[in-house]
């Protein structure tokens, strides 16, 4: 089983139980207990789970998913340098594709002296940062309104994005493995996967505490990135797989 899948279980049945032991998940799943704290570490530290004595307890006050306003404030200065630093590999004329992630709409107010581009996205808060600038032309796509993200999902967003090409595709990431990069919503994953496919160059913006943090649900492999651009050098596991696999890696300053 592989570990994403092995905590979505864990996920369900916390929400069934209310509280689980390390002990009896470790028996459960036929793995270690050391394993298993991990997972329950990593559960704890994406607000998936309370982390108490022993185990972890189902979450009774606090969403698993917060706000986009509270999720743009958490770590403002990292994703700030990475926004930047993507928006330099955007070169006047090009049409782009933006996601609605807290780091990739970083990169609005950086993009807004560059000439003659194209921003296609379902993010509203990118098309209305954007629409102050004259200068820049903003396709939004349609669809359900998606609001702890502020994005537009859904068979509108993908049909929009079916009749529409890019140079290059930014995207955020709910969690990154070495299988590739995941997210917790399915409508998110189905968008996500039609932006990368419409774009001749895929670009994933993440920053640090993404790495070996798994989500729900694959979005696609690593096949489909050329550049990572992030705020601190990845673990080793990962700058040794994206040497072997040709990835750039870029650190934002």
């Amino acid at each position: 089983m592989l570990a994403a899948q092995r905590k979505q279980k864990i996920i369900d049945e916390l929400n069934k139980r209310g509280f689980l032991t390390i002990s009896e998940t470790a028996k459960h799943f036929k793995i270690s207990e050391a394993t298993i704290r991990r997972d329950f570490e990593e559960m704890s530290s994406i607000g998936l789970a309370q982390r108490v004595r022993g185990g972890i307890g189902k979450l009774e006050h606090k969403t698993t998913q917060n706000s986009f306003n509270e999720r743009q404030n958490i770590l403002a200065d990292e994703k700030e340098r990475i926004g930047r630093c993507a928006a330099q590999l955007v070169n006047d004329g090009d049409t782009i594709i933006l996601d609605g992630g807290t780091t990739t709409s970083r990169m609005a107010k950086f993009i807004t002296q560059k000439k003659n581009i194209r921003v296609i996205t379902n993010s509203i808060t990118v098309a209305d940062y954007l629409s102050d600038y004259s200068g820049v032309e903003v396709i939004v796509t349609g669809g359900y309104l998606y609001r702890k993200s502020k994005v537009l999902l859904g068979l509108p967003a993908i049909q929009t994005l079916e009749e529409l090409n890019a140079v290059k595709t930014f995207v955020s990431a709910g969690g990154v493995t070495l299988e590739g990069i995941g997210h917790s919503n399915s409508l998110i994953v189905q968008t996500e996967k039609k932006m990368i496919s419409r774009g001749d160059k895929s670009i994933l913006l993440v920053d640090h505490t993404k790495f070996s943090h798994s989500a729900t649900i694959n979005v696609c492999p690593w096949t489909a990135f050329k550049t990572v651009i992030t705020d601190k050098p990845v673990p080793k596991k990962f700058a040794d797989f994206f040497v072997k696999h040709n990835i750039e890696v870029i650190i934002a300053k």
